[in-house]
């Protein structure tokens, strides 16, 4: 497969935002700071809490915790042996899943308070994402700080801007013109084209990825950047559906993806399959090496690839 044909492939499907055959786009779990206030009384629902393999996620409370006559922590975590790390500080409880936990498990959580005020404890279900992660729990027992209702109102002012945004965008996009035409209206593209950058050599794949990676491209226009991967599945493997991804720097910075584009479900008879990824992104934001991770839904496959980089 030659660059130019890639080349044109991402030009006139990813670029011009074709339906994807993966699932939804996700939450942006990791945009900001999630607020919870616990009521005094019961009401008999846990709060959902997602976790990921791999990833920190911090609760942090407005109490502090309590622990035994031996100073140890009274944390009642299910499956405490596969979490890598437990660490119960005075009033923070820091949690990094390990890769013994599946997609889709959920597990019980519970803490208690040190004061005994009511509440005197908090139960939470920790929901396992084979990539993404909720990095941060804001934990409030007493009445919320104005701070921290500001701090929300300003997350959410800017959410509703990017929603605004996209919306505008994929107007703009299913209303225009198609092929090159659209790709310059909807300035995807500008007089330099598309930049494209083979990695085959450059990028490293994990022993417990669930296909075999053949050739890895990428590509950059104006205000967009993409992967494209060329996959075979092992013989006797469960076809593979992708249901999303993420491209993520050294410093943790996510890149905006869009909705992925696969050719099908992968099957066993058939020798290659494309996969394309495509994210929002100036050449400044799109700087250095990414990592890319690709999931399905419900079953805890995974392909990550590190060493990405962009033309």
């Amino acid at each position: 497969m030659s660059a130019s044909y890639s080349a044109a492939l991402v030009a006139l499907t990813v670029l011009m935002g074709l339906p994807a055959s993966g699932e939804p786009p996700l939450p942006s779990w990791n945009a900001g700071v999630r607020q919870l206030e616990l009521p005094a009384e019961p009401t008999g629902d846990e709060p959902e809490l997602h976790i990921s393999p791999g990833l920190s996620t911090t609760l942090a409370f407005d109490v502090e915790l309590l622990r035994d006559k031996e100073g140890k922590d009274t944390v009642a975590l299910e499956k405490r042996e596969s979490f890598i790390l437990v660490d119960a500080g005075q009033a923070t409880l820091r949690l990094l899943p390990s890769d013994a936990l599946k997609s889709g498990e959920r597990l019980r959580l519970v803490v208690r308070f040190k004061d005994g005020a009511a509440p005197a404890g908090a139960a939470f279900t920790l929901v396992v994402h084979p990539a993404r992660a909720e990095r941060l729990l804001d934990v409030y027992r007493t009445t919320r700080t104005a701070a921290s209702y500001q701090r929300e109102a300003k997350e959410a002012k800017v959410e509703a801007q990017r929603c605004q945004e996209e919306l505008e965008r994929e107007r703009a996009e299913r209303g225009g013109p198609g092929g090159l035409v659209g790709l310059i209206v909807t300035k995807q593209m500008d007089n330099t084209g598309v930049s494209t950058r083979l990695l085959n050599e450059a990028v490293t794949k994990f022993p417990g990825n669930a296909l075999v990676t053949l050739e890895v491209y990428s590509y950059r226009s104006a205000g967009r950047v993409a992967v494209e991967l060329v996959m075979e599945n092992p013989q006797g493997v469960q076809p593979w559906a992708t249901a999303g991804a993420l491209l993520t720097s050294r410093t943790g910075v996510e890149l905006k993806i869009l909705p992925v584009w696969q050719r099908g479900p992968f099957e066993a008879d058939r020798n290659l399959q494309h996969i394309l990824v495509e994210a929002v992104a100036t050449k400044e934001e799109a700087q250095g090496p990414f990592t890319l991770k690709l999931w399905e839904a419900g079953t805890g496959r995974t392909i990550t690839l590190s060493g990405v980089s962009f033309p």
